[in-house]
């Protein structure tokens, strides 16, 4: 199911080696083995399966996302991130934009659901035209309002992140979001993520 959202790879730690040579040199200074650095494959594979994680504390991404406040009400429990998000309180919502669900979109709840957002946007307006202050107004809005925020996580908060909200478990526009995550980490640093 598609639920619209976006994802993209902002920023990520920059060193020589990139992550993935930081992370191994890290973890080889525990042994004081850095001169070993790159010579063997899946060694930091083999660290994280012996649950020697805080190597890969050391490096972190940082990822812009277009998703539901729904998504993230529960993006924030993740502590050990750092987010911005962009304000209801300062930024007039000027035009509705919100996320549909496919299981609602799909079916003939979609009428009710399109009347309630429209009644939502509505009066959220009506607000404004009487002098009420947006972080006011703002009450009135959906957790269906389309959002947008800036998540930098390290990357052992990430392997927590991706095995936690891409389960069946999850919400599922999360777990699109998580999906989306978890694919650019593995593709870019699969000796971190690959076994995701």
């Amino acid at each position: 199911m598609d639920y619209g959202s976006e994802v993209k790879l902002m920023a990520f730690t920059e060193c020589v080696g990139g992550p993935q040579g930081l992370v191994e040199w890290a973890g080889r200074l525990c042994y004081n083995l850095q001169e070993k650095t790159g010579t063997r494959p899946g060694w930091i594979q083999e660290r994280i399966k012996d649950g020697h994680e805080s190597i890969i504390e050391h490096t972190s991404a940082t990822f812009y996302i277009v998703c539901s406040r729904v998504v993230t009400h529960e993006l924030v429990r993740h502590r050990l991130a750092s987010y911005s998000q962009r304000s209801q309180r300062y930024v007039k919502e000027n035009e509705p934009k919100y996320i549909t669900p496919p299981e609602i979109f799909e079916t003939e709840l979609s009428l009710i659901y399109t009347e309630v957002m429209d009644s939502c946007w509505s009066a959220y307006g009506e607000l404004l035209r009487q002098g009420v202050k947006p972080e006011i107004a703002r009450y009135v809005l959906p957790n269906a309002c389309e959002t947008q925020i800036v998540m930098t996580m390290n990357f052992r908060e990430l392997r927590h992140f991706i095995k936690l909200r891409t389960s069946k478990r999850a919400l599922p526009e999360m777990r699109e979001v998580a999906g989306k995550v978890k694919d650019i980490c593995v593709e870019k640093w699969p000796e971190v993520f690959g076994d995701l």
